[in-house]
């Protein structure tokens, strides 16, 4: 989660909130305290690794699909997650801060820029 979501770096990779320790347990206080954005990425981050499922079925050893599907949702899933939906070089909230640290949008690095905007997990999940 803290690859996908921690504070970026150069846009590329998060680097905090590794172990959720950002995610507060706020039951009955009101609002949202986090946890349902981490089980959404939960869910995807499987949903990523099964989808290669279907073509490596009976021509790979489950040790390797095992493998595989440990390095892609432990590191290929969230650095991913972190362009596109995160505050990475791809995002349309933008990632790349300007001097005084606030993300603008980018692609260009200015305010003309647009980043993606990816609907549903069309880019990021496939």
């Amino acid at each position: 989660y803290g690859f996908a979501y921690g504070k970026t770096a150069g846009g590329f990779i998060g680097t905090e909130n590794f172990g959720i320790a950002d995610i507060k347990n706020g039951a009955g206080e009101g609002g949202s305290d986090g946890w349902e954005g981490w089980f959404f990425q939960w869910a995807f981050a499987g949903t990523a690794a099964t989808i290669v499922s279907g073509s490596v079925a009976e021509r790979t050893k489950l040790e390797a699909y095992l493998i595989y599907s440990a390095i892609c949702t432990t590191f290929i899933y969230p650095v991913i997650v972190h362009w596109g939906w995160g505050t990475g070089f791809l995002s349309a909230w933008g990632a790349r801060p300007d001097e005084n640290d606030v993300p603008r949008p980018l692609l260009k690095g200015d305010d003309r820029s647009n980043g993606m905007i990816d609907f549903a997990g069309s880019g990021v999940v496939h």
